[in-house]
């Protein structure tokens, strides 16, 4: 049977039919003529019959043509009858009944389907029946059938790993799922993001739609003892201070998004990491992990946990893609299309244009995109990808203009939402913002360099159809859920690097909207002696996953006993690459503290056993002169141990007078005398005394400038202890920007340029590396203490958390716990003081018509 559905999805009937099909909806809204297709009823008919076996295949791809035949067809005529039915049995037949609704008149009142004939009426009711789910809230909705294979998979408690692309729903089907274990009384469940700028947007949707039945926390914090269940969204790194609680109840269930990131550099092992101890720790939990496009997720996961695992893997997606290069040419006004067919055709041809754009692409990326912005309905919603945060910032301040010119009444009729986005920028950042100027003209741009509830609110209002041109950056490569009608990319970077295949393949899953639209466009923008466009969208993909510290063994076995007990410095010399010695790093770090695992790493790895005998030796005489207690060590194991034990030493031999910071920030007391002694210092010099100490350590200068800079830019311990204190203190970024470039007019591009180095320095140094290491400090001051000066130090030691965060408010910490912005846990702290309840309890009760809209939203939002 295989063989029949292969033959029809590839028939030259059928693939001829398709191809005309999908040239004519390409070209519809780019020439001024009728676009006509040469095909008659016959021919049709043929290839909707043909499709229909295809839709019956087990292959996805061949699946994936059926259902966007039949997108194609109803898309050529409207109007036609046939077309629409035809249509819906092709989605029916490929499981996927979502995009039905853009097909208009197919029920009646009654949500009953138009008749068609007794044996379809019977398959149709039956594949309705078998893909309609209902939940406990009483909602239903039609899954696909992946949706529906991993909903069962996952009811039985079974670990997964889910392969799939953007706009297969697996996010919406996860969540879906934690909503009704809760449901169903599950207790403690842990959402494991990769970045801090998804944490806000998955806590505010799980708090809104769980309402009263559940806490959700960003950062691990111990829940009331209540009936209700906990919920950690939280990074891989905020992990490690939930494993470090032994008294934490076995979760349910562990979800990891974005899990291709275990092979990400210095990053990939922290990921690596938490995944292999939760799973350790709660080997009853059931794990869930997910990623685009990988092939054998599973064997991935089996290499750092030893647990059972199943795939789940599909590359069909419920909206089809347009996929087309335009290539422009020197003096001519004409653009040549290449057509990436499903098919696995190219289909090409020209379209005239109004002016040629080859100059302006090839230097001036931005300009050409004015003009390209021009060729679209004003009523699409656009993404276009920046592959640098100062050119998204550019280039949406090229289109705004011309979105605005399509649409004059945008300015005046900017929705109030935008309006309040704008004053929040105004007092947030600064009022020269170019963010502020592109709003108003119904133009964003999405970077991390925005504050966190300016990039929410910028999301939302693009979800919302309220702005619809959107430029981003590798962002979007995040999991940041932003699907577009189209997608245009003029350059397939990140930063200055070339994407690889993975990530633009990752990248064309934000084109197209189940909920909006049948298919999404995606263009790639190039010129003629340089074009990427075809290439890339045609590239194939077969990606498996690896483990960082796998690829580090590989790509260093023959110098692993060399630079098994090099300083960071000395690899770095012999290298050139910062990664190796965080790999190292977090090997040494695992030796020492669960060989068990060091050992299964190094035989999953299949490098040679004379390479990791004499590896091992030399950690093992690494550790010889070592008296840092192991329980330290894999509190931090990603920082070098070698290193950890001359701080431990150091405190020690010293003593802890000298190390415990005794004065409270905010507070007067001490002296800012420097040649006084420690215990005299007032607190701000006690914390510039650690931080002094701790970079002779750990040479933490280095780490802060690593990636370049110029002698204005240098960031010295004493320019970070500033910074984290003000950070620390509730200043704004406006605060920070403002004493870097002075008072007074400034233009936009220098206000940007100020804005992108502050919140980088904040994102990166502050909160970030300084963490880290205050993180290792009050984990080696702790050891030295016992449980009552514990307790009585506690505030202090808690330092790393309030820099994460940006305040020394213990109320803002717990306000921002709860998935509040810090903007507005500022701005709300001395309101929830006066209730004299949990931060939880009064953000239930507290006035919210008081608050400034934007304010007051984001508490909706959250789920308050």
């Amino acid at each position: 049977m295989t063989q029949i559905y292969t033959q029809a999805a590839h028939h030259e009937d059928f693939v001829r039919v398709f191809d005309k099909l999908l040239e004519k909806l390409f070209l519809e809204d780019k020439v001024t003529d009728n676009v006509q297709v040469d095909l008659d009823k016959e021919e049709i008919k043929k290839a909707t019959w043909l499709a229909s076996i295809a839709a019956l295949s087990d292959d996805d791809k061949e699946r994936n043509m059926a259902n966007a035949f039949g997108a194609l067809l109803h898309l050529t005529d409207k109007e036609n009858e046939i077309y629409k039915r035809a249509c819906y049995i092709l989605q029916s037949r490929t499981g996927n009944l979502i995009t039905s609704s853009h097909i208009p008149k197919l029920f009646h009142k009654e949500n009953t389907l138009s008749e068609y004939g007794t044996l379809l009426n019977f398959e149709l009711a039956a594949h309705r029946a078998l893909l309609e789910q209902e939940f406990s809230d009483d909602t239903k909705v039609f899954f696909t059938e992946f949706q529906k294979k991993l909903w069962d998979s996952l009811n039985s408690g079974e670990n997964i790993a889910i392969s799939a692309p953007t706009s297969a729903g697996k996010s919406f089907i996860i969540k879906k799922y934690i909503l009704e274990i809760v449901e169903g009384g599950a207790k403690n469940i842990v959402f494991i993001v990769p970045t801090k700028a998804l944490i806000n947007q998955v806590s505010n949707v799980l708090k809104s739609q769980l309402h009263e039945k559940a806490h959700v926390y960003t950062t691990y914090i111990t829940n009331e003892e209540d009936d209700l269940a906990t919920i950690y969204v939280l990074t891989p790194e905020r992990c490690l201070k939930l494993l470090q609680d032994k008294n934490v109840a076995s979760p349910e269930l562990i979800f990891m998004d974005e899990v291709h990131n275990i092979e990400s550099g210095s990053r990939g092992v922290i990921f690596e990491n938490i995944l292999y101890r939760v799973t350790s720790a709660w080997s009853s939990t059931q794990l869930v992990v997910a990623g685009p496009f990988i092939s054998s997720l599973s064997d991935s996961i089996k290499k750092i946990c030893n647990i059972s695992i199943i795939d789940h893997q599909t590359m069909s997606s419920p909206v089809f893609q347009v996929r087309s290069a335009l290539t422009f040419f020197p003096s001519k006004k004409v653009a040549r299309y290449k057509i990436s067919s499903p098919t696995e055709r190219t289909i090409s041809g020209e379209i005239k244009l109004k002016k040629s754009l080859y100059s302006k692409i090839k230097t001036n990326k931005g300009e050409a995109l004015e003009v390209i912005a021009d060729m679209f309905s004003p009523e699409d919603h656009n993404i276009y990808y920046a592959p640098k945060k100062n050119l998204a910032e550019k280039w949406a301040s090229k289109i705004a203009p011309v979105i605005a010119s399509k649409n004059p009444r945008i300015i005046e009729a900017a929705d109030s939402r935008v309006k309040d986005l704008i004053d929040f920028l105004s007092e947030e950042v600064h009022p020269d913002y170019s963010l502020i100027r592109t709003l108003r003209l119904g133009v964003a741009y999405h970077h991390a360099g925005l504050p966190d509830i300016a990039r929410q609110e910028v999301e939302e209002l693009y979800s919302e159809s309220i702005i619809k041109n959107i430029i981003c950056t590798s962002t979007l490569l995040q999991g940041v859920n932003l699907p577009a009608d189209r997608l245009i990319v003029i350059s397939p970077k990140v930063n200055s690097d070339d994407m690889p295949a993975f990530d633009f393949l990752n990248l064309l899953g934000r084109a197209g909207r189940a909920n909006t639209k049948l298919y999404g466009e995606i263009y790639c923008i190039d010129i003629v002696d340089d074009e990427w466009g075809s290439r890339k969208l045609e590239a194939e993909v077969n990606k498996t996953v690896d483990t960082s510290s796998n690829l580090f063994l590989h790509e260093n076995e023959e110098r692993l006993s060399l630079i098994a007990d090099m300083s960071g410095a000395e690899i770095r010399d012999l290298t050139g690459d910062k990664n190796i010695y965080s790999n190292l790093s977090y090997l040494r770090s695992i030796f020492k503290t669960d060989r068990n695992h060091f050992d299964r790493i190094l035989s999953n790895s299949g490098i040679k056993s004379e390479s990791v005998e004499q590896f091992s030796k030399k950690l093992e005489s690494l550790y010889n002169n070592m008296s840092i207690p192991r329980e330290l060590i894999s509190k931090n194991p990603f920082i070098d141990p070698v290193l950890q034990n001359k701080l431990f030493e150091a405190i020690q031999s010293q003593g802890i007078g000298e190390w415990l910071i005794s004065k409270k920030p905010l507070t007067k007391g001490g002296s800012d005398l420097d040649y006084v002694a420690f215990q005299e210092k007032s607190y701000y010099f006690q914390l510039w005394s650690v931080f002094e100490r701790l970079d002779s350590i750990f040479n933490i200068e280095y780490e802060l400038n690593s990636n370049g800079f110029s002698q204005d830019n240098y960031i010295n311990i004493g320019r970070l202890v500033r910074d984290a204190h003000r950070w620390m203190s509730g200043k704004k970024h406006k605060f920070f920007i403002i004493d870097l470039i002075g008072e007074g007019n400034h233009g936009e591009s220098e206000v940007d340029k100020a804005a992108r180095r502050i919140t980088g320095h904040i994102s990166k140094n502050l909160t970030f590396i300084a963490v880290k290491y205050l993180l290792l400090w009050s984990d080696m001051i702790s050891y030295f203490l016992s449980e009552e000066e514990i307790e009585k130090n506690s505030y202090i030691l808690n330092l790393p958390s309030m820099l994460e965060m940006g305040s020394y408010d213990p109320v803002v910490l717990e306000l921002m716990s709860c998935g509040i912005s810090r903007s507005v846990a500022l701005s709300i702290s001395s309101k929830v003081k006066k209730m004299n309840t949990s931060a939880e309890k009064a953000l239930a009760k507290i006035n919210k018509e008081a608050l400034p809209n934007i304010f007051r939203r984001h508490l909706i939002k959250a789920g308050y």
